[in-house]
């Protein structure tokens, strides 16, 4: 498993390339102030598809979220090598103006995927 740890500002679309091939399997948040309101929410995802979502439960802010896995998209792969630029990336979004935040995303390298030959292309 890796943790990759990043700074993002609020209301910013930011993305992380992925370290190697292996899927999302968690993430979270520490809202940094108490600009944060309920159901507001940090997106992980591949391109436009969310494969997890941390939303928050409280304005105090410095509160650990933990986010939850997409029931449909949770085992899309992100790799580094993959033919589809969007696929080497995470793509980090929130909604609402919760600030500035830490956002952890947890990554298993290991995970035993399967994916269609058209979403994945070895160069």
């Amino acid at each position: 498993m890796i943790e990759i740890t990043i700074l993002h500002a609020d209301q910013a679309t930011l993305y992380v390339p992925a370290p190697c091939r292996g899927i999302v399997v968690g993430a979270k948040v520490v809202f940094q102030t108490n600009t944060v309101e309920p159901n507001d929410t940090v997106v992980i995802g591949r391109a436009g598809t969310a494969v997890c979502t941390v939303t928050a439960v409280t304005t105090a802010g410095l509160v650990v979220e933990n986010g939850v896995r997409d029931a449909t998209n949770k085992d899309l792969i992100f790799d580094p090598d993959s033919a589809t630029a969007a696929y080497q990336v995470f793509k980090v979004t929130d909604t609402g103006a919760p600030g500035d935040k830490i956002v952890t995303i947890m990554f298993d390298e290991h995970a035993a995927v399967n994916e269609p030959a058209s979403e994945y292309s070895a160069t």
